[in-house]
């Protein structure tokens, strides 16, 4: 436990113990400038540091998000030009990002190496207290935005990352939809305008506004600092304050959110988004409140679970009201906690022009008679007993914890520095709440929060065909009669400015700034991987293997099905399966019911297909149906029984029920597949050449999506075959022949689940099926899918494998150079997309892919060009050290429990050794340039494939159709 005299230059002001954390939490005031700091003192090695600062904006030009991006373009003490870069390329992190809110921007690191974590918290500092952006005006022109003109007879034109970053964000309609519900809402106030910056607007960012924005809130005195994990506290809080804090002075921050008043009676916002081609439906109707305070814990636990209750879980009472009444074909529902003044929205998609004032009718009558009939205690407790069980396995998958608390203390604490670790204990406000279920106090909130609340807006969006591409002709109108307007001298400055921008970003960091960057030595890395713990035994007559790892008391179980035999037809409905159950009803369970059960019962149960890569045969795979169930000890057998009636007796023959859960499916797909398109793009460009990636396009690609489509608009007439086919799905996939058992937990699971496994196993099908190994016709079709989108993604692939080029450990360290220097430089630096990625995988397929770019063929000459740059790589030994650091740091990324039991599991699956990966591990530490420059015919093979497949906008994949052999709407 600390004590108060640890820390000299600060004051103490609040302790308390933890126990959801497992520790101890102190607030603490840096004397001089008043800084806040939180610690949380406990014994997790995944250390985590983050300054935070309150940046309200006010205006649209997203200068706090510009801002974000510039200050880690260098600083005093690290003036390479991109100090991020290299410590993501040459770190143990397990956690680097930062992260612009509505009103706060947030700079976080994690690392299990205490040096590591110093350094990274070093560099930070830094970056925020002293970055370049005094020095360099070029920062601000290539994270934000410019102009761009090459030469005097080109067009004019804006360029910047954030610019297209934002793009991409104002081109989905989710996305424009929850800012104009903020704006709506909270209209008085900073939250009125896009922190992010409104690509409209970002353009009207000046350099004065810009540097003015960082002297005001990036200061000591507006700061929230924040240690959490097993660190030296003393050492790093006297870091702090000798390097940076002690060097300012206390000063007056005006940065405090104003509250919105509430409102008298409710208000209507509408506007447009774009199409390509005209929809009869496609509107998105929603109802918004503004709801409470974010610093109560308890009432915001309490309106979560109201959204469970009543909207999100399988059959959900006013959900479903709402899809009955045929409002639309889908409808979401969220609370948003993170800022001043939480919000809660119902919006229903996909709905009919004219619908808007019955669809606020049904929704309050459907509130009105939970509330007056009472809500379904039962489903209430479910969904407490769901928090609490999430809350105690506190697992946050690839994101550190100390990060998610971290960021849940910023709720209360950036809005009344005595409450910084009010929402510390979810725990004993859930047990509060489980005490006032019977007490009509659900029942309250929802008179207050949506019925009695004045504090509403109803914000429709109608789809607007062409939209963007009416905006884009308008700026390009615009950029036109500026230009005309340039005199020569004008013109000519432009084009010299847009020349010396790009030789600053093509002019690499010298090799003195770039060694002022701390990093680790190969000596601090362990050349011993992780083992695998695998132990084969059989339950119930089932092949069960056992991961015998540390879970507090939870049993996590995978029911593994072997797919492979699966015929070409039935792939797709397998999929489906995975959609269907738990939103049908059983035989004994409503689905509604079905839901209550699970969460009261166990700790959840979920379905997925997935595949395995099979390392001793090329082009070999198995794909599988995955069920995952994760309990207690003493929870086994209700958990057994409830996936015996899921699995078994669910209810394929309500086509009603089933047209509901494909049309949400279209809905959900329809804004999934852009959102995420540089994953889409780079699956279907496999699919042309991979055998593999053609099952998994089929099964969840835009193959699935295409399938998913078709039966929707044709559901009536199919509806007869969809049930036939999901039935003959079921009963060739879940056979005792197909069945793995993956358990993970320090438990008898012999004793524990003998019995239970061989009642199952009596269960499951044994009449005889149709049995077949897909086999799949490749075909290299180069499409472009045409999408509303502002902004593209672009993805190419191919096989790196020929004679004597096998699968090397290497091709990590590559991953990790092309995706923090080759396509950082050109394609998001130099070309401005948001993202860049590729990915080089065991059974030798890789791509290339980007996010959110402005451009399309540019970036395929950017991937052409590729094994020109590995055939000419060069790095000094600092240099290769740190490529292979940053390797190293994605391979050895902390995992929780169940992750080790899933890893041990696949690498069972796949048939990868220790052995093997010890290799691949060896290959990556002993890495030198050499061995890069040797991979640049892998590169060479991978790119002969010419496969192409982009997602993005309309007009710009026609004007560049040469590309592919096809071009189509994604969404028609």
């Amino acid at each position: 436990m600390l004590k108060e005299t640890d820390f000299k230059s600060y004051s103490f002001v609040q302790k308390e113990k933890i126990d959801e954390l497992n520790g101890y939490g102190y607030v603490l005031e840096h004397k001089k400038t008043g800084a806040r700091v939180l610690l949380i003192e406990n014994d997790d090695t995944n250390k985590v540091f983050s300054i935070a600062f309150r940046t309200p904006p006010a205006d649209d030009t997203g200068v706090a998000h510009i801002l974000e991006h510039s200050v880690l373009c260098g600083s005093d003490k690290f003036p390479s030009k991109d100090p991020f870069i290299e410590l993501a390329k040459g770190s143990l992190n397990t956690f680097l990002n930062a992260m612009t809110y509505p009103d706060k921007t947030v700079y976080p690191i994690a690392s299990c190496n205490a040096q590591d974590y110093h350094n990274l918290m070093h560099v930070y500092l830094d970056a925020v207290f002293h970055p370049n952006i005094y020095k360099r005006d070029e920062i601000l022109k290539q994270e934000g935005w410019h102009y761009e003109i090459a030469d005097k007879d080109d067009e004019l034109k804006f360029n910047g990352v954030v610019y297209n970053e934002m793009k991409g964000v104002f081109s989905s309609p989710d996305d424009v939809l929850a800012r104009k519900i903020q704006e709506a809402l909270l209209k008085d106030t900073p939250y009125a305008f896009e922190s992010g910056g409104d690509p409209d607007a970002i353009p009207e960012l000046t350099r004065e506004k810009f540097l003015e924005f960082h002297s005001k809130y990036y200061h000591p005195s507006n700061s929230y600092i924040y240690l959490y994990g097993d660190v030296d506290f003393a050492r790093e809080l006297a870091f702090i304050d000798e390097e940076y804090l002690s060097h300012y002075e206390k000063k007056t921050v005006d940065s405090k959110v104003a509250m919105q008043e509430v409102f008298k009676a409710p208000e209507t916002l509408k506007d447009t988004y774009s199409v390509s081609e005209k929809e009869e439906e496609g509107v998105y109707l929603s109802y918004n409140v503004a709801a409470g305070d974010s610093c109560d814990n308890e009432r915001g636990l309490a309106m979560q679970i109201l959204d469970y209750v009543l909207f999100t879980m399988p059959g959900a009472p006013v959900r479903k009201k709402l899809i009955d009444a045929g409002l639309g074909k889908d409808v979401d529902s969220y609370y948003d906690g993170g800022i001043q003044q939480p919000l809660f929205s119902v919006i229903v998609k996909n709905a009919k022009k004219g619908n808007e004032a019955l669809f606020i009718k049904t929704l309050e009558e459907a509130l009105r008679e939970q509330a007056e009939n009472g809500l379904n205690k039962k489903a209430i407790y479910s969904a407490i007993n769901n928090y609490e069980f999430k809350y105690r396995e506190a697992d946050f998958g690839r994101f550190p914890k100390g990060l998610i608390y971290g960021l849940n203390f910023l709720n209360s604490w950036l809005y009344d520095d005595t409450k910084a670790l009010e929402l510390a204990d979810s725990l004993t406000s859930l047990a509060r709440l489980k005490e006032k279920v019977e007490t009509g106090y659900f029942e309250q909130l929802i008179k207050e929060s949506f019925l009695e609340n004045t504090h509403k807006a109803y914000v429709y969006l109608y789809p607007e065909v062409g939209k963007n591409e009416r905006l884009e002709e308008e700026l390009k109108e615009q950029l036109a009669r500026m230009k005309d307007k340039l005199n020569a001298k004008q013109l000519n400055y432009l084009i010299e400015d847009t020349k010396k921008l790009k030789e600053f970003q093509e002019t690499p960091s010298t090799q003195e700034e770039l060694e002022k960057i701390p990093t680790l030595d190969l000596s601090d890395i362990s050349r011993e991987v992780l083992p695998f713990k695998n132990k084969e035994v059989t339950i119930g007559g089932t092949t069960a293997v056992v991961h015998e790892y540390h879970t507090n008391g939870i049993v996590y179980s995978d029911f593994c099905f072997d797919m492979s035999e699966l015929p070409e037809e039935l792939i797709p409905y397998a999929t489906l399966l995975t959609e269907i159950y738990r939103y049908v009803d059983t035989e004994h369970f409503s689905y509604n019911d079905l839901a209550t059960e699970i969460n009261l019962k166990i700790g959840g149960l979920s379905f997925q297909t997935g595949m395995n890569v099979l390392v001793w045969k090329k082009d070999a795979y198995r794909p599988y149906f995955s069920v995952h169930m994760k309990c207690m000890e003493n929870q086994v057998a209700d958990g057994m029984s409830l996936l015996k009636e899921v699995l078994l007796s669910s209810k394929m023959d309500n086509k009603k029920r089933l047209k509901e859960i494909i049309s949400e499916l279209r809905t959900k797909m329809d804004t999934r597949i852009p959102a995420a398109g540089h994953v889409y793009a780079a699956n279907r460009a496999l699919s042309y050449i991979d055998p593999m990636m053609k099952y998994k396009d089929t099964a969840e690609g835009i193959g699935f999506y295409e399938f998913v489509k078709k039966l929707d608009k044709n559901f009536d007439s199919n509806a007869d075959l969809l049930m036939k086919q999901l039935v003959r799905a079921q009963m060739c996939i879940f056979r005792k022949e197909n069945l793995t058992l993956s358990l993970t937990g320090e438990f008898n699971f012999k004793s524990l689940m003998e019995g239970e496994m061989l009642q199952f196993n009596r269960m499951l099908y044994d009449m005889p099926c149709v049995k077949a190994v897909p086999a799949f016709v490749l075909e290299k079709k180069n499409e472009g899918f045409k999408t509303a989108s502002k902004v593209q993604y672009v993805a190419s692939a191919g096989c790196f494998e020929k004679e004597g080029q096998e699968y090397h450990g290497a091709l990590k360290v590559l991953k990790t150079i092309f995706s923090y220097d080759y396509l950082w430089v050109n394609v998001r630096v130099t070309g401005g997309a948001y993202g860049c990625m590729c990915n080089f995988s065991r059974n030798g397929y890789g791509f290339f892919t980007s996010y959110r770019d402005p451009n399309l063929s540019a970036t395929l000459d950017v991937y052409k060009k590729a094994a020109d740059y590995v055939r000419n790589f060069e790095a000094g030994k600092r240099d290769m050290t740190k490529y292979i650091i940053g390797t190293i740091s994605g391979i050895d990324q902390p995992l929780e429990p169940s992750a080790l039991g899933e890893r041990s599991f696949h690498a069972y699956q796949s048939g990868i050794t220790v052995e093997m990966i010890q290799k691949e591990r060896n290959q990556v530490l002993d890495a030198t340039d050499e061995t890069i420059r040797s991979l640049a015919d892998y590169i060479e093979s991978m790119m002969g494939a010419g496969t192409v497949c982009a997602i993005g906008n309309d007009r710009k994949l026609e004007e560049e159709k040469e590309i592919f052999k096809q071009v189509c709407s994604l969404n028609q």
